[in-house]
């Protein structure tokens, strides 16, 4: 799928300002090796201030030796996890979910009041922040932060990390067998022209952001594009490429 370039990032829920509210609202990134130290930044500071973290559910609320997490599969390292249980005496449990909309669905739904750390990806950290859905990071309480790369210490999705620090970036691609596909593949527009040859052969990533994003190149706009006309002419492309399709 297309390079939309989007990092991780980690996320601390306002959840006693949403809980309120709500009385009265699958992607895979290639990991750099900075992701790891990074998330032992987060559980570092965790460690220290876990007793002030607001998590108002019982399960998380009621004991402060337990760490709630919320994330995409294979996100979070059990060598890291262990040894920071053994180093602090607190237990991680750790959820898990295979896209943003699920995630947000689920806070949306109250269940955000488990979690203490998420993991949205960058356009879910500018929505949830809108909403008043994260709690603003006290960035004096962190350290090594000044170990991210310059882009990252200021994004335009969370301008200077105030509800979220990065852990990882990358890109999203096509993959495919050369001999069973019976040539090669230039562009995203091949696959139509191939269509007829790939039915309920090809799967696509779970995120509307991407296989948009890649229809949108197809036909030669921007991934970004706003203009209604254009995301409706994707839209009816992919409807096209319907019948190709397996699973999700």
């Amino acid at each position: 799928m297309p390079p939309t370039n989007p990092s991780a990032s980690y996320s601390s829920l306002d959840l006693q300002s949403f809980s309120a509210r709500q009385s009265s609202i699958t992607r895979r990134r290639f990991l750099q090796a900075s992701a790891a130290a990074v998330s032992g930044v987060v559980l570092s500071n965790c460690a220290r201030n876990l007793t002030d973290s607001r998590t108002g559910s019982d399960a998380a609320g009621s004991n402060s030796k337990v760490l709630q997490i919320y994330g995409w599969v294979n996100y979070t390292d059990d060598r890291l996890l262990r040894d920071f249980e053994t180093q602090t005496g607190i237990k991680v449990t750790v959820d898990t979910y295979d896209s943003n909309e699920a995630m947000f669905a689920k806070m949306q739904a109250g269940g955000g009041n488990a979690y203490s750390i998420i993991y949205p990806t960058d356009y879910m950290v500018t929505q949830m922040a809108d909403l008043k859905m994260l709690v603003a990071l006290d960035q004096s309480r962190f350290k090594g932060l000044e170990g991210l790369q310059e882009k990252w210490q200021n994004p335009v999705y969370d301008r200077g990390n105030r509800h979220s620090i990065p852990v990882a970036w990358g890109t999203t691609g096509l993959t495919y067998d050369p001999e069973k596909f019976g040539g090669t593949i230039q562009g995203w527009a091949d696959l139509w022209e191939s269509q007829d040859s790939l039915a309920r052969r090809v799967t696509l990533i779970n995120d509307v952001r991407e296989v948009m994003g890649a229809t949108l190149l197809a036909l030669g706009h921007s991934l970004n594009t706003e203009n209604p006309k254009q995301i409706k002419e994707a839209y009816d492309q992919l409807v096209k490429f319907k019948p190709a399709i397996a699973p999700f």
